[in-house]
């Protein structure tokens, strides 16, 4: 075990190397928040969004829509020019880790 300094709210905690890099309650209140998140992206996927955009969006924080982008919920792709873009990344939602890892890392 190591102690570690959360992404999310800077308090210390102890945590294994492969774990989480955000303390238990910032990855609840995350896994939360992802949910809401997911349904956006899902009920608006005709459109590409930035990380700022969700922010804006969604009154949440960018410092949150990037760790739940470092834990694997959310992930970057590169969005169409035709969507006014450009080579700008946009955020979709992606399988979560545990998923990721059964399937063999595949996407």
């Amino acid at each position: 075990m190591a102690l570690l300094v959360c992404k999310s709210c800077k308090k210390a905690f102890f945590s294994s190397p492969k774990e989480e890099e955000v303390c238990a309650d910032c990855a609840d209140r995350l896994r939360e928040l992802y949910s809401s998140v997911h349904s956006f992206l899902r009920n608006n996927s005709g459109r590409a969004y930035t990380s700022r955009d969700i922010s804006r969006i969604m009154g949440i924080t960018q410092a949150d829509v990037n760790n739940l982008i470092s834990m694997g919920l959310l992930e970057y792709q590169k969005a169409p020019e035709a969507a006014g873009y450009g080579k700008d990344s946009v955020l979709t939602h992606s399988r979560s880790r545990k998923n990721q890892k059964t399937s063999g890392g595949k996407k």
